[in-house]
């Protein structure tokens, strides 16, 4: 008995279809990691860093700075599903002096006008605390909004501001 020797059609197409979902995949990685840093960075007005200091957990805190990143992915999560999630890194003064820093999770229904910097009118899209350090220094959330502490824009609103301190 003697087997085959070639490809067939069907195989050669399928082998040329991965071949080619492997090649696209490689560069919108390739191209994810060549992207600045700071591409998802958004400026944080500071009328909305005032916000967010404004309910200290028992010692007032200075906002100093502060980045935002849109998270396109985390999607009514929660009691208060919104369309839009912002993960926002702010650097601050304790009453002692020192520095810390901590994220803070927004939320709105829809997109936030970022302009130059992402603004909000008080009152006009929730706040939740996402790490230790902001429920240690604040006292948010005014409602009930689930935003992951190890969700990307996290991590990524922390390397924005490690970029621009």
């Amino acid at each position: 008995m003697t087997g085959r020797k070639g490809w067939s059609w069907r195989g050669a197409a399928v082998a040329l279809t991965a071949a080619a979902v492997v090649t696209w995949l490689g560069a919108v990685v390739a191209a994810d990691i060549r992207r600045a840093p700071d591409a998802n960075c958004i400026a944080v007005d500071s009328s909305l860093m005032d916000v967010i200091a404004s309910r200290p957990a028992a010692d007032p805190v200075e906002p100093l700075e502060a980045v935002a990143v849109h998270d396109p992915w985390t999607r009514s999560k929660g009691s208060v599903p919104f369309d839009n999630y912002y993960a926002i890194t702010m650097q601050f003064r304790r009453s002692d002096g020192s520095i810390d820093h901590g994220v803070w999770g927004l939320g709105s229904d829809s997109p936030l006008p970022v302009g130059p910097a992402l603004t909000v009118v008080a009152g006009s899209a929730p706040l939740v605390s996402v790490d230790s350090s902001a429920r240690q220094s604040t006292v948010w959330p005014d409602t009930e909004m689930s935003f992951p502490e190890d969700a990307n824009s996290v991590k990524k609103s922390r390397q924005c501001l490690e970029s621009v301190s």
